[in-house]
């Protein structure tokens, strides 16, 4: 397998994604969000750039739609929920189609639409990514940064991802990215949280109070379902 890591969601560009397995990452906390809302029995997804489309889109579609995300990392006025997993349980999001868009996240899925699959990971569904695409030819694993910067969490998903391929015996042709993305995991494998807690971003959650999201996101392997986009919307993958 041909590995590479993009490390922000700015840097992805429709040639640079064409005919690869794309697997957005961004633990902090967008597609956290959408493992969990979709393991929950959200119907779909559908990830949008601003809150005036994701508005258009609840017009249309009424009250079987909940509309969510951030912006700077707080909830986005007239929005059902914010850009918290914890939101989304089976009471709220169950047969419910979710509008979302974030800061970051959302950017870097619309900006990898032109990949040849494009699936969704966190730490949550790691294990499940893993299973999905060890036997895929070109891989990239993107990082949705930001605000365009390279960020600590989003960093350590891509590096475990890496190491859960490399213990099923995946042989890997890793890019020099990769590879520095590969030993930032190794290093801090057993103090992911720890090492995570000091970047910006993190601190960010952590000074608004977002203390419970930060620990749930963190969490590995607690779901089993793979996300991807069907050309329309994010669904589990059957």
């Amino acid at each position: 397998m041909k590995l590479e890591v993009i490390g922000t969601a700015q840097q992805v560009s429709a040639d640079l994604v064409k005919g690869k397995t794309v697997v957005v990452i961004d633990v902090l906390r967008a597609t956290s969000v959408m493992v969990s809302a979709l393991n929950n029995g959200a119907k779909g997804i559908i990830p949008v750039l601003s809150p005036d489309d994701a508005f258009d889109i609840k017009k249309e579609n009424g009250t079987d739609v909940i509309l969510g995300g951030e912006r700077h990392a707080e909830p986005i006025e007239g929005f059902d929920y914010g850009n918290s997993p914890l939101s989304y349980n089976k009471e709220v999001i169950a047969g419910k189609l979710l509008v979302m868009t974030t800061t970051n996240g959302t950017l870097a899925i619309n900006n990898s639409l032109s990949a040849k699959e494009l699936l969704i990971a966190s730490f949550a569904n790691d294990k499940a990514i893993v299973n999905e695409i060890k036997n895929h030819k070109d891989v990239a694993l993107v990082c949705s940064g930001n605000n365009g910067l390279y960020t600590l969490e989003d960093a350590l998903c891509a590096g475990r991802i890496i190491h859960l391929l490399q213990e099923q015996s995946v042989e890997l042709e890793l890019t020099d990215f990769a590879l520095t993305i590969e030993s930032l995991y190794e290093i801090n494998a057993t103090k992911l949280h720890e090492t995570a807690s000091k970047g910006y971003h993190y601190n960010v959650l952590k000074t608004k109070g977002y203390l419970k999201d930060l620990e749930y996101c963190f969490r590995s392997g607690i779901c089993d379902n793979v996300p991807h986009w069907n050309g329309q919307v994010i669904e589990n993958k059957s």
